[in-house]
């Protein structure tokens, strides 16, 4: 494998409204010397005239295409040899990219590379399952924390690396969801056609969770509406066993005690539980 640096790296971070975070997002990648390429979904906020300030390609859609699909445009326009797609609202700390591609190198076999990342309170996060995962399906009670890189079932969309010919053979991130578990269902085809995913303990990343866009009553309810179509479509797409009479009831009685108790931000949440499901259930198009 020909020697890389972080100039073979493409970061693409779709963005949604993120005029609060992508400023330090895009200068953390441009100190590590790799070329960020921002695809904005139609914001209505300071999102692309920062990112271009803060000296990013800014490929601005007209609609808001979702996170998949928004990416998967990044990947057509990029040329380097390696992809990393990180939120807006994640801060590569100094040195991750040269750990990652010291990772590529050590481990060629890998398809798909993650980072050690941390919340903004501090907290570790690590994914040591999916519901799409084919292998390594330990049950490991208590919090999983990696002493070192490790194989692992999946790893979480805020920040993935991957080679640009891999991703592109594999047909990118399914056009089919709009939002939540694309990431799982990249992992699982990466996986089926024979790559493992590695964790790389060294390459670290501050993740501000949730802030990628501004917050209000209407995005939570779409929110939650996407995730839970999202569940529907790929425990179709792969036979995942899933109830969804059971989440409606769930989320249904949820949602009235919401309404009684005059509590709208609960209102939805479960709200959008339901209508997602609902959706989801009779094979209509994800809600956006």
């Amino acid at each position: 494998m020909r020697a890389m640096s972080p100039a073979s790296v493409t970061a693409i971070i779709v963005t949604y409204n993120s005029q609060a975070v992508i400023g330090p997002c895009v200068e953390a990648l441009q100190a590590q010397g790799v070329a960020t390429l921002v695809v904005d979904n139609a914001s209505r906020d300071q999102t692309i005239a920062i990112a271009r300030e803060k000296g990013a390609t800014v490929l601005a859609c007209e609609t808001n295409l979702g996170f998949g699909v928004a990416n998967n445009h990044g990947a057509a326009a990029a040329e380097t040899d390696w992809l990393l797609f990180i939120n807006p609202d994640a801060v590569v700390q100094p040195e991750a990219v040269e750990r990652f591609l010291e990772a590529v190198a050590r481990y060629p076999e890998a398809g798909l590379f993650g980072p050690r990342i941390y919340e903004a309170d501090g907290s570790y996060f690590f994914q040591p399952r999916s519901i799409l995962s084919t292998y390594l399906k330990g049950n490991a009670g208590g919090k999983i924390v990696p002493s070192g890189d490790c194989c692992v079932p999946a790893l979480s969309g805020a920040c993935m690396l991957i080679r640009r010919d891999l991703f592109q053979s594999l047909g990118g991130f399914d056009p089919g969801i709009f939002l939540f578990f694309e990431d799982d269902d990249l992992c699982r085809r990466v996986v089926d056609q024979g790559n493992p995913i590695l964790y790389v303990h060294e390459a670290v990343v501050s993740h501000l969770r949730g802030q990628s866009s501004t917050p209000n009553l209407k995005t939570a309810f779409l929110m939650r509406a996407c995730q839970a179509w999202s569940r529907a479509y790929i425990s179709r797409k792969y036979g995942v066993a899933y109830n969804p009479a059971s989440i409606l009831l769930i989320n249904g009685l949820k949602y009235l005690v919401a309404l009684v108790t005059f509590n709208a931000k609960r209102q939805a949440r479960y709200g959008g539980t339901c209508a997602g499901t609902w959706r989801g259930m009779l094979g209509q198009p994800s809600p956006r």
